[in-house]
């Protein structure tokens, strides 16, 4: 083999192998960025589009902290590139990457919500000043008319995967379980019915209280009511329970026990809780406990 051809060869080969292995890059602001993929392209970051991210930001002790998983629209965060971002310490770090690119690095938690967040999510979340292990994969950044067609894009393919979890779960109640109560999508079976426990005596006629565990069908537990602390509520009084607690409230009686498979639609919806750490479209599956 001639020796230019193969030197040629060997430096392609060499040159490719590199971009796939981990490359260190120091931002202007300090941050040292591990590069685990390097893309080709060139759709940089620019004042004004929609920044669209794949995030898992992990503790000390390898607790997931943040996900697009838990908290993005079909596994996608998006961000407007704004001001708040533009002054944050994630400007720095986002300048430095093109769409495909693959990276990780620390971040102090307080920093890194904060420049994805602004300063108003500080005051609603519990936020230290702990380092966070962040992995970020950048999956483009969008105008927004490119924007508006990967949205539609993101919501029917995080639909489709709802009705197709909960139609494998409703296939396996119906072919178990007998008098399940359907209302809108909803599925519900009372496991029991007990004497009501009656906190306050009789003056409180239109009070429920209900103790509950709310979780994904996959089984992720996403809250759980303390121990003796059940939540009050006013049934007389529209909009203090969420739809399908409505529908289970005003279906079952004082006492009951009841679990229930309910869609977003009847929770939270096509916006999710970001609180919570629900995604958009997520159905659950809630054990209900009405006294």
């Amino acid at each position: 083999m001639n020796k230019a051809i193969f030197l040629n060869i060997f430096f392609l080969f060499f040159c490719s192998c590199k971009e796939k292995s981990n490359s260190f890059i120091k931002t202007d602001n300090g941050y040292l960025l591990n590069f685990h993929e390097i893309s080709g392209d060139t759709n940089h970051v620019n004042k004004g589009c929609i920044v669209n991210l794949n995030i898992i930001a992990k503790d000390e002790n390898q607790n997931i902290i943040f996900s697009s998983k838990e908290n993005g629209l079909d596994g996608v965060s998006s961000f407007f590139y704004d001001s708040t971002i533009l002054k944050s310490a994630m400007n720095g770090i986002l300048l430095k990457t093109f769409k495909g690119d693959s990276l990780s690095f620390s971040m102090k938690s307080s920093v890194f919500y904060k420049s994805l967040f602004g300063e108003k999510i500080l005051n609603k979340i519990i936020v230290d000043t702990s380092f966070l292990k962040v992995d970020l994969k950048v999956l483009g950044y969008f105008s927004f008319k490119e924007q508006i067609d990967y949205q539609k894009k993101l919501e029917i393919s995080a639909q489709g995967k709802e009705d197709s979890t909960l139609n494998f779960a409703k296939k396996s109640w119906d072919s178990k379980f007998l008098n399940i109560y359907k209302c809108r999508g909803l599925y519900a079976i009372k496991l029991s019915s007990n004497d009501s426990l009656n906190f306050y005596g009789d003056s409180m006629k239109n009070e429920i209280f209900i103790d509950y565990t709310m979780k994904e069908i996959s089984g992720r537990l996403i809250y759980e009511t303390s121990y003796l602390k059940p939540e009050i509520y006013d049934i007389s009084k529209e909009g203090q329970l969420l739809e399908g607690f409505e529908i289970l409230v005003g279906n079952f009686q004082k006492g009951d026990s009841i679990v229930a498979l309910i869609p977003s639609n009847l929770l939270f919806g096509r916006n999710g809780s970001f609180i919570n750490q629900i995604p958009p479209f997520t159905p659950m599956k809630v054990n209900l406990k009405i006294n």
